[in-house]
């Protein structure tokens, strides 16, 4: 019976942690911090161009990054987890500084990046798990009905 509860226990808040996680997927950088004291997970993935005169490694690029930080109060043991990718530690999270995780490659095409903030602390937990994405539908113009010849 004790190994049923858990076992619910831990689907409950997983699906919690998915809601959360879905409800940030909506926009490139959620809104700010929920409660006075929170540790905050921001992210991100565009594409960028070089500028004349940049190096050939930076004439098209992507970056992927996720921040968390803290606010309103020092968080101590502080991870910061990219989903099957990259982890940040901090002993102490210091209040207004941030730890990121940023990966930078050539070239652009459709990506992610997903993980989760933890800490410690007591904190909400709404804004501690994200998900965002690159993708975007674009209709081709050469397949759109031209007007018929006068």
């Amino acid at each position: 019976m004790k190994q049923k509860l858990i076992r619910a226990a831990v689907a409950a808040a997983a699906a919690v942690g998915i809601a959360a996680g879905s409800a940030v997927a909506v926009a490139p950088v959620q809104a700010a911090p929920v409660g006075p004291v929170d540790l905050d997970l921001t992210g991100g993935v565009y594409c960028s161009f070089g500028k004349p005169g940049d190096p050939w490694v930076n004439s098209w690029y992507m970056v992927r990054w996720m921040e968390v930080k803290a606010y309103g109060a020092d968080f101590p043991n502080v991870t910061l987890h990219e989903f099957n990718g990259a982890e940040q530690f901090a002993p102490v999270l210091k209040k207004d500084k941030t730890l990121r995780i940023e990966t930078k490659w050539f070239g652009c095409f459709p990506s992610s990046i997903s993980g989760y903030a933890i800490s410690s602390n007591i904190d909400p937990l709404q804004n501690n798990i994200g998900f965002w994405a690159n993708v975007e539908r674009r209709d081709n113009p050469l397949t759109i009905p031209s007007a018929p010849a006068a």
